[in-house]
């Protein structure tokens, strides 16, 4: 045969399989069939041969109504399989009169409205179907004598109120849970058989019980009806809502019911301190966890009277597993200023200014600062008589420097960066090679970057060659940087840089002029903490706005990013990270805060013991349940169920393989959604976000397309309309998982009959309880539903992305072996068939092609991803509980070790002074961060912490600070001062400069005034003179001040890029203050120091005028605090921390906050000095000019 002409048949068999190729791909219509039949598979657990015979049902029920018309065929299987999706109608679904889905189809009797209705017509349970679903359950830690007397009390008050009885013959809990019902109906609603249910097992528990209850299941109302019920006992009940927003609404939604019954109940949010008092002498109070903590704090710290004789007795907890697992080791404390901390500024900054000094470079190694070139060969090479000259030589020798440069050098040394600036790398590669020989213990690998940013090798070693380590360098002109392989090498080179800048006072302060320089009493401390700083501005750096924070007006706040993705105003971030966040945006720079007292979640809720009764719509799995036993006393568990047939239908999820198909992946789900089809119409959808940044740019993409876009990513006023109306059809809300717990959104009945509110999640969340509350949307109280999740491929952690690419890899070599497109377009052959044709034909024929198109061999690859995070949340949850909720229980014990010695010391003789108690407070402290640590044991740190209070409180006894800060000398003085005590408040200055003379700026002062007034009109040289030193040397104090506030500015301006309208910045504001109220100081030492050096050349004396700190720098700045006090009068009543946060962050405020920061350090008042005219001083100084 000729091989230029190819056999034309098979020609023709190519041209066959082409055509029958094509034609056997679906079409649109096809598409969305054969999605909604898989959907039962996936979604719904029908088996591939079910829905292959209830396909074989429809198709038969379709030829017995359309006989002649099969051109409807595809539009009447979409209406009907939506109508079973939507309805989550299984194999084994039975109707009101008993027939199963496929008895139904084939009843030709009941017509398809018929049959429509009669599948979304689902009742109420009824309480033998409570009970038993109850009794199945795998959570359920219930008996039989329990259920028994369940249902015996519900049965009974149920049948009461169904024949409107009063209930007058009815006893016990019959009685009590008759009473409650009747209040409830009278004032909301009567409650259902499940509510009631709920309560019973809660009333009939002799230790505390968390409960599952489904989301809109009416969680409020059973919280309400047994309050009441331990109200009506005699006890003091506490209700703990998630968030201030719920408790709030829940007290106000239910006080009518609570005032039928006569029960006190009150809110503890947004109280002044005087009314908590009354609040808490109600019956029954609700409020946060973190309002409970934060006023057992003022309680017990502050010595206010809160809660009077209330005691512990009964907790109610909504949202019970977030309070518990989530947020548990979340800790409530009162902010403790230390105004020494100010101190720690500049080393801030400096960390900071090093941080912003390593960067990352091509091969994802990390670079650090530039350093000359024979700086770097100095540092490497240490040997006596090795110094910079005799490296400038051999880069002479080597041609990297002119011939006769070091010469120059030596006559002005000044020229030696102008002469090394721009060096050859080539150059530089044979100056390194000659020192390598030289000093052979010394070796280089050294590196140039690439135009287009990567890095290549300038000095490979030899293949098969190795020796010692090599310092990696990248060379810059003349500059080298050090390139670091990790994290850790980058952390530990840091900290030398930092150390090496960091100096500790006292010393001489001229030898190293712009200096970092920290008082040496705060040497443990940074000593202690500086590795955990450092890590922190490296954090700071990575950290992105609108993810793990939020910029309110000019704050920082934290975002509660793994768990709610609610905006934590009440929340700064500790250990220098709130710092290095407002250098990162240039805004005003708040002091670090020590934190002397805490209470945390665990902490509060173990003090009801075992009175605490949790409800929430996700306990979890069994792992989160033992772990709450583990931690709790006592406490059992029950999932109540739903008072209807759930009918939420999960779409298989999906994971895109990068950013840009992921965005657009959630675009297309979002729009399909909101689209009506020839089966549906619009339906309404909630898109859930990791992130606020992704919710915000989600609502930029559909704000210019979907008119009803709404987003939702704070809770604030505004929010209200989002969930005061019903959703319609095409409503769309972005949010973050804020959305997630506690908020309850409406769908309209439109949206219902198209299948209700469509959820997509568009992360994995780190727990399915937060999974589960986010899908709970959907599908509520009886309603149709459906969620999706749908996830990027990058956000995933690496180990599950490897997993994911493997097992993809296995699936493609399964899948050349794979059959089922081959029975795909049979089926399809075949259908098509059967539309076009009018013939009875066999309808079991095609159906059987479906079982091998729908079986499926292996789970997807987001079920894997789930199923692997699901069984790391008890490894994740054992490590919660053997080491977080340790370490929190330990740091409780010795505080409340330390809340004892604060009590023996209130109950001492003499009243502590503020400055004791204050002093006391800065020293547990500073404790607790220099000497607390998770390994030692809780009796071992118990037995030091009693040693040194005891040591502690001796100190104080004898006046000295516990912890050595010079600044509470000062302090303690000015109240010495303040009493007229001038030789005990001198003494107090003394004993401040003595510890450390460079920042007894404000103790020199108050000492040299207080000498004076001591001597008033006896003023005699000495006493002048000793005023003028003092005076000269506070002068020199504050200079000290004023060059760390300009290294702080230095330090954090030098990297960080100017606004693009060269606008001055807030942080610019807040520096500027700062200076303006140190310059004013100074200026008011040197006019005293000039008045004092007169008063003593003249032989006089000196006349002191007395004033408020406040008058140190002129009244016209501080003009503008009445008109914003004025205008600021919301912020100033408001509860809101954020509010009062803002208000308090003014620029125009800031004058006035240093001035009390002043104060806070011991300068109460500033003197005016007058030289008043004596004849005795005049005639003095005559004499002595004529001697």
């Amino acid at each position: 045969m000729d091989e230029r002409n190819p056999d034309p048949r098979v020609f023709g068999r190519v041209i066959n399989l082409f055509i029958a190729h094509n034609l056997s791909s679906p079409n649109e219509n096809e598409k969305i069939l054969l999605k909604l039949l898989q959907g039962l598979v996936r979604n719904i657990k029908w088996s591939p041969e079910d829905v292959s015979v209830l396909f074989d049902a429809l198709l038969q029920r379709f030829e017995s109504v359309y006989r002649n018309d099969r051109s409807r065929l595809l539009t009447w299987l979409h209406q009907m399989l939506h109508c079973i999706q939507v309805n989550y109608i299984t194999p084994t679904w039975r109707s009101k009169s008993g027939k199963t889905l496929l008895e139904l189809v084939r009843d030709t009797t009941v017509t398809n409205e018929a049959l429509k209705v009669c599948l979304a017509d689902d009742g109420d349970k009824t309480l033998d179907e409570i009970i038993g679903e109850i009794r199945d359950g795998e959570l359920n830690q219930v008996n039989e004598e329990l259920l028994a007397e369940v249902q015996d009390v519900v049965s009974t008050v149920e049948a009461a109120l169904m024949s409107h009885s009063s209930g007058a013959q009815l006893t016990g809990l019959k009685k009590d849970l008759m009473i409650l019902c009747q209040a409830a109906k009278k004032t909301h609603f009567r409650p259902r058989v499940t509510q009631m249910v709920s309560w019973c097992l809660m009333a009939l528990s002799k230790t505390g019980r968390l409960i599952q209850v489904g989301t809109g299941e009416g969680k409020s109302c059973i919280v309400a009806m047994f309050a009441a019920f331990r109200a009506m006992r005699g006890e003091k009940v506490d209700i703990m809502s998630s968030s201030s927003v719920l408790a709030e609404r829940d007290l106000k939604q239910w006080r009518k019911f609570y005032d039928v019954l006569k029960i006190s109940v009150d809110c503890n949010m947004n109280k002044e301190d005087k009314d908590l008092k009354k609040c808490y002498e109600s019956q029954i109070v609700y409020g946060t966890v973190e309002q409970f903590a934060g006023d057992w704090l003022k309680h017990h710290v502050l010595r206010m009277d809160i809660f009077g004789q209330r005691t512990f007795q009964c907790a109610i907890v909504d949202e019970v597993d977030s309070l518990m697992l989530d947020k548990g080791h979340h800790v409530v404390y009162l902010s403790s200023d230390m105004p020494a901390l100010q101190h720690l500024n500049p080393l801030l900054a400096l960390i900071w200014a090093t941080a912003n000094q390593y960067s990352k470079v091509g091969t994802g190694q990390t670079v650090g600062p530039k350093y000359p070139f024979h700086q770097v060969v100095l540092e490497q090479i240490k040997q006596e008589g090795f110094d910079q000259l005799t490296v400038l030589q051999i880069a002479e020798d080597t041609g990297v420097l002119a011939e006769g440069t070091v010469r120059e050098i030596q006559r002005q040394p000044s020229f030696l960066n102008e002469k090394t600036v721009n060096v050859a790398a080539d150059k530089l590669v044979d100056f390194f090679r000659t020192v390598e020989m030289r000093f052979p213990s010394c070796q280089f690998a050294l590196h140039s970057k690439n135009p287009d940013g990567s890095i290549e090798a300038l000095n490979r070693r030899p293949p098969g060659e190795s020796g010692q380590r090599r310092v990696s360098l990248l060379l810059n002109g003349g500059f080298c940087q050090y390139m670091y392989p990790d994290e850790n090498s980058v952390l530990r080179a840091a900290e030398g840089e930092i150390r090496r800048a960091l100096h500790f006072t006292p010393r001489e302060l001229n030898k190293d002029e712009g200096s970092c320089c920290i008082p040496g009493f705060l040497s443990d401390l940074v000593k202690s903490k500086l590795k955990v700083w450092i890590e922190n501005a490296f954090r700071a750096q990575m950290m992105e706005i609108d993810n793990e924070y939020v910029l309110e007006g000019h704050i920082i706040v934290p975002v509660d990013y793994s768990c709610t993705e609610v905006v934590e105003n009440c929340m700064k971030w500790g250990d220098g990270l709130q710092q290095f966040l407002e250098m990162k945006h240039q805004l005003k720079l708040s002091d670090m805060t020590v934190i002397t007292n805490y209470m945390s979640n665990v902490g509060l809720l173990q003090k009801y013991k075992s009175q605490i009764y949790g409800l929430s719509g996700t306990l979890g799995q069994q792992a989160e349940i033992e772990a709450l036993k583990s931690v709790y006393e006592g406490i059992k568990s029950s999932q109540i169920p739903l008072f209807k047939r759930r009918k939420l239908f999960e779409v298989q999820g999906v994971i895109v393989k990068d950013e840009r198909k992921w965005i657009e992946k959630i675009c297309e789900v979002v729009s399909e959604q909101i689209k009506p089809t020839p089966y549906r119409s619009s339906r309404a959808v909630l898109v859930i976000c990791e992130s606020i940044k992704l919710a915000k740019v989600l609502y930029q993409i559909f704000g210019g397309r979907v008119p009803n876009t709404m987003l939702y990513i704070k809770k604030v006023r505004g929010n209200n309309v989002i969930f005061s109306k019903k959703l319609g059809a095409g409503d769309v809300i972005i949010a973050t998982n804020l959305a997630g717990r506690g908020t309850d959104l409406q769908i309209s009945d439109s949206v219902k009959a198209a299948g209700g509110l469509f959820v997509l999640q568009t992360f994995l969340p780190d727990n399915a309880r937060v999974e589960a509350q986010a899908f709970g949307h959907a599908a509520r109280q009886g309603s149709p539903g459906s969620a999706q999740i749908i996830v990027c491929f990058n956000h995933l952690p690496q180990p599950l992305q490897l997993l994911i690419v493997t097992r993809n890899l296995l699936s493609f070599m399964d899948n050349i072996a794979d059959f089922s497109a081959s029975f795909l377009r049979l089926f399809l052959q075949h259908l098509r068939h059967y539309q076009r044709s009018t013939a009875s034909e066999d309808s079991q024929e095609i159906s059987s092609l479906l079982s091998p198109i729908l079986t499926e061999n292996s789970p997807s690859d987001i079920m894997m991803v789930k199923e692997i995070r699901d069984a790391s949340v008890a490894e994740q949850l054992s490590s919660y509980v053997e080491c977080d909720l340790k370490n929190i229980k330990k740091k409780e014990e010795l505080f409340n070790q330390y809340l004892e010695t604060l009590d023996l010391l209130y109950k001492s003789n003499n009243k502590p002074t503020e400055s004791d108690v204050s002093a006391l407070h800065e020293f547990w402290g500073i404790w607790l961060l220099t000497k607390f640590t998770e390994e030692g044991s809780a009796v071992r740190l118990k037995e030091i912490l009693k040693e040194d209070l005891t040591k502690a409180i001796k100190k104080l006894t004898q006046g000295e600070p516990p912890f050595s800060n010079p600044h509470y000398y000062t302090v303690h003085g000015s109240e010495l001062h303040k009493m007229g005590k001038l030789s005990e408040s001198i003494s107090m200055y003394t004993k401040a400069i003595n510890q450390d003379p460079c920042w007894a700026a404000v103790a020199y002062y108050n000492r040299a005034f207080a000498s004076l007034t001591q001597q008033n009109r006896s003023q005699d040289n000495e006493c002048l003179s000793q005023a003028l030193e003092d005076l000269q040397k506070a002068l020199m104090s504050v200079e000290l001040y004023c060059t760390q506030l300009d290294v702080t500015y230095r330090s954090v301006t030098q990297k960080t890029p100017a606004p693009a309208d060269n606008s001055t910045t807030r942080f610019d504001k807040h520096i500027m203050a700062r200076h303006r109220v140190l310059v004013s100081f100074k200026s008011n030492i040197y006019e005293a120091m000039q008045k004092v050096d007169r008063a003593r050349d003249s032989g006089g004396s000196v006349r002191m005028k007395k004033s408020p700190v406040y008058f140190l720098v002129s009244f016209e700045h501080l003009l503008p605090l009445p008109v914003i006090l004025m205008e600021s009068a919301w912020e100033i009543y408001s509860r809101d921390p954020l509010l009062r946060h803002q208000l308090l962050s003014q620029p125009s405020l800031d004058l006035f906050n240093e001035l009390m920061g002043l104060e806070s350090m011991g300068l109460t008042h500033i003197y005016v000095l007058d030289i008043p005219f004596s004849l005795v001083a005049f005639f003095s100084k005559v004499a002595r000019a004529l001697h």
